[in-house]
This record gives C-alpha cells, sequence and structure tokens, in this order.
C-alpha cells in the first residue's frame, strides 16, 4: 500500500500543470537543504573549538548540556516555519478497502524525511564521538547522541500537532508568543534559567545510558497521539465540516459608513481572515513587531551604530506593509478580471488598498510604542519612520505591486512558498529601506543626526498631505496596466 501511495504522489507532482514551476523550486530547496547540511556539519566538528578557545570555557560537555533546551526552542521556531504538514488529498481513498491506519502510518511516516531531522545528527554526533567518548564512554556518547535526536523528532510531531490543531489561529501565535517571551524574561529578570534544567538531563543521560529510553517512550507517545488524531480526522463528514468552517461570513459593519471604499476594505480583511497565506503573513508581521528587542537591548547597536536603528524602525512599524503589500494586487488574482469588469471606480479600489495598509501600519506603530523604555531616541525614530512609511513607502508599495504580479493560491502556507513571487518582490524592499538613508545620511555626516531623522519624518508628512494628488497618479497607472496584469493572471 505503501508503494502505491508514493506512486500517486509522484503522478500528482509530475502530471501537475505546474511542474516546471514546481521541478525549479525544488531544485532551489535542494540546494538551500545541501548547504544547510554543509554547514552544520562543519560546525559540528568546530564545535569543541569553538566552546573551549573562544568562549574560553573549560567544560565542553556541562556548557553544551546546559544550552541545549535552547538549541530545541530554536529548532522548534525553524520547524514552526519551514516543516509543512504532511499532506495527502485523503477523500478518493475514503470509499476504498483501504485502512485509515494505512494512510495515517503513511502521513506521518514520509513526514519524517525532511533536512531538519538530520540536523541534531549532524551538529552533535562529531561532538559526541570526539569529546563526549572520550570524557566517559562510547555508550554513553551514543546514548546522548541517540537522546537529542530523539527529542529532535519528537519535536517534530510536536510541530505537526501545533500546526494541524492552532496553526493560522489567533489563539496558537499568542500561545507561542506567551511561552517564548516567559522563557526569555525568565532567562533576563533570574527567576529561573533554563540552562539550569537542560544541564541535569543531559547529564543524567550521559552517566546512566538507559535514560535514552525516556526519550524514546515521549517519541513513541506523541507518535501515538498524531496517528490517533489523524485517523479519526478521516471520516467524510469531518472533511466536509471543516470546507464548509472556512466560508463563515465576516462583515465589519462600522466600515460601511466609508461607503464604497470601506467596503473594500471590508472584502480585503475577509481575504485576509479567510485564507491561509494572507493570514499567516499577518501573524508573522504581529510576531516581527518583536524584532526590535533583538538590537534594542544590544549597546552595540544602540551606542555603537545608532543609524543601524532607523532600518530597524522602517521594518518594524512597516512590516505588514512590505509583506503583504508586496503581493498587494496578486491576492485577488483569481477574481481580478470579475473587478475590473464591474462598475466600480479605480481610484476607490486603490484608496481602499492605500487606508488598509495605512490603517496597519498606523497600528504597528502604536504596538512598538512600549519601545520607549529603551529611550525616547527609539520613539523618534519609530515616528519618522511610521510617517515616511504612511506617506512614501505606501505609494513605493502600491506602484511597485503593479510590475508583472503573477497570480497566488491563497491556501497554501507562507513557508518556503515562492508562489508569486518575481523580480518586483525582490527589488520592493530596495526603495522601502534605502530611501530613509538616501536622506539620513547627509545630515548623519555633517554631525545633524536627529536633523536628518526630522527630515525623514517632513517628507512623510508631505507625502500624507499630498495623498490625494499620489492616489490620482496612482489610479492612472493602474488603469494603464489594469488589462496586461489580468491578462498575467490569467495566464498562470
Amino acid at each position: 500500500m505503501i508503494l502505491a501511495f508514493l506512486s500517486h504522489t509522484w503522478k500528482k507532482f509530475s502530471r501537475s500543470v505546474s511542474f516546471g514551476k514546481e521541478v525549479v523550486t525544488s531544485i532551489f530547496l535542494g540546494f538551500f537543504a545541501l548547504m544547510m547540511v554543509i554547514y552544520s556539519l562543519a560546525l559540528g566538528f568546530a564545535l569543541d573549538h569553538i566552546i573551549t578557545t573562544t568562549l574560553n570555557i573549560s567544560d565542553s560537555v556541562t556548557f553544551l548540556n546546559g544550552i541545549l533546551f535552547y538549541y530545541f526552542g530554536f529548532e522548534f521556531m525553524m520547524r514552526y516555519f519551514l516543516q509543512n504538514l504532511p499532506v495527502l488529498d485523503v477523500q478518493p481513498y475514503l470509499h476504498l478497502p483501504i485502512k485509515k491506519s494505512s494512510i495515517a502510518h503513511y502521513l506521518l511516516g514520509k513526514s519524517i524525511i525532511h533536512v531538519l531531522n538530520l540536523l541534531p545528527l549532524l551538529l552533535f554526533t562529531p561532538f559526541a564521538f570526539m569529546v563526549v567518548a572520550g570524557k566517559e564512554s562510547t555508550g554513553a556518547a551514543w546514548s546522548w547522541i541517540g537522546s537529542i535526536w530523539l527529542l529532535s523528532l519528537s519535536m517534530h510531531y510536536i510541530v505537526i500537532l501545533f500546526k494541524k490543531q492552532l496553526d493560522d489561529s489567533v489563539w496558537g501565535f499568542l500561545l507561542l508568543i506567551s511561552l517564548f517571551s516567559l522563557l526569555g524574561a525568565s532567562d533576563y529578570f533570574g527567576w529561573f534559567k533554563v540552562s539550569e534544567l537542560s544541564a541535569p538531563v543531559f547529564t543524567f543521560i550521559i552517566e546512566h545510558p538507559a535514560g535514552i529510553f525516556i526519550p524514546l517512550l515521549l517519541l513513541a507517545l506523541l507518535y501515538l497521539i498524531n496517528f490517533r488524531f489523524f485517523r479519526q480526522s478521516m471520516y467524510i463528514e469531518d472533511l466536509a465540516a471543516q470546507k464548509e468552517s472556512t466560508t463563515v461570513t465576516t462583515h465589519f459593519d462600522f466600515l460601511n459608513r466609508f461607503g464604497a471604499i470601506g467596503e473594500w476594505i471590508n472584502v480585503e480583511i475577509k481575504l485576509i481572515l479567510r485564507n491561509k497565506r494572507p493570514r499567516n503573513i499577518l501573524f508573522l508581521s504581529g510576531f516581527f513587531l518583536f524584532y526590535g528587542l533583538i538590537f534594542y537591548t544590544n549597546k552595540t547597536y544602540t551606542e555603537g551604530m545608532p543609524g543601524f536603528l532607523l532600518f530597524v524602525g522602517v521594518f518594524v512599524t512597516g512590516i505588514f506593509m512590505l509583506n503583504y503589500g508586496q503581493f498587494l494586487f496578486s491576492w485577488q488574482g483569481g477574481h481580478f478580471d470579475f473587478i475590473i469588469t464591474q462598475p466600480i471606480s479605480m481610484r476607490e479600489y486603490i484608496q481602499s488598498k492605500y487606508w488598509l495598509l495605512c490603517s496597519v501600519g498606523l497600528i504597528c506603530f502604536m504596538l512598538s510604542i512600549p519601545y520607549v523604555y529603551f529611550g525616547w531616541k527609539i520613539l523618534l525614530i519609530h515616528t519618522v519612520a511610521a510617517l515616511f512609511n504612511l506617506g512614501v513607502n505606501t505609494f513605493v508599495i502600491l506602484n511597485i505591486a503593479m510590475w508583472e504580479p503573477k497570480k497566488i493560491d491563497l491556501d497554501k502556507g507562507a513557508a518556503f512558498n515562492y508562489e508569486g513571487v518575481g523580480a518586483a518582490q525582490w527589488l520592493m524592499s530596495l526603495p522601502v529601506i534605502l530611501v530613509p538613508y538616501v536622506i539620513y545620511t547627509p545630515f548623519s555626516l555633517m554631525g545633524y543626526p536627529n536633523a536628518g531623522l526630522v527630515a525623514i519624518g517632513v517628507i512623510g508628512l508631505f507625502g500624507i498631505a499630498l495623498h490625494k494628488q499620489l492616489i490620482d497618479l496612482t489610479t492612472k497607472r493602474l488603469i494603464q496596466k489594469k488589462y496586461d496584469m489580468a491578462a498575467r493572471f490569467r495566464k498562470e
């Protein structure tokens, strides 16, 4: 049966209309995976030297045992963004004499074939047999590396459960943020250190090799939970209920007071909330609001590289604008013909997109205000960055998004999904990020960095004041390009 499933999967892939594009994408991902393997293996051989020589820590085994839980936290985040759910279109098999348990075992077994499941072996096997075996024994080395790999596989099934149950939901996103925020805060404020929990666990496994059965039992339990969950969800009634649940109507009545513009914004919000890929982008944008914590807590950037903080401000306050805006017209590629054939105003259509980007950009700015804790200079940077995003970058994104857009499947996830990505998407970030520095750098070189920040804010205010004229110019460009855009969407 497994061979039949593999054969059907290959035929579905090779006979797909988009076979050529998928092959190119697979080659690119394969090259990325190969680079990850090479770098991980090189780091594995250098790990002991880095700890003992670079970090000047004599007991590398104890140190590494102490940070392994941090590694698994990092691995969870990598898996969350890079690991896809095991997929098989099960509905055609449900009326056939095929056990649901066979389908579930196939899905869970196939999902193991992933480069992330090799990562702990590549990173820690050289260290295990070069250092752990030298200090303890070969059996201890096997037990240590085996337990790490089993815990990594357990993380694999935890991520599947998480993404199956809580992914694409606000509660799942809030749970993820809350958990990692709690761990970070506990280390920062000294409530408890994860290293104090991690080190004894792996030291025990080294001293008692039979301890490998603990992660083995955990892996078996998680596999069983996943298996039962997959098997119980393979009923036509459940699949139909899931399909109906995605069509729940949502309407924001308060937008009606803004007329046709409000109706278009309503449509855009529904598109975001009802479809996986734009919804993922919304959640990721919320996650990247914490991006500033990487730099604002480090004096290397706040004191040694103050100009770099402008990039952080533009990124934090404009992340949704950039991530969602790069596909601004591609999101509606499936029904763009319907839009341009209706008796509607193209100006109102552009206005709706402008106000949506501005509204979310303003919300991002307001949510970033607590960064004032790190200094009033940070608030100034975020304020001028937000003004520049609203007054200038919004129109840059609106116009670049019209450049050779491609239709997007809204139900696919965002991780490693290059559908709709073209030259425009790669180039869009350049003017968004670089233009503020074109304004800021001359003032900074003359010794007036704050004046450079004010100049960026003033230009943003000019853009906001002239938004009606800029919307008119953008509308004229859309009218000129709309038929070409519709033709491109139809070819996809």
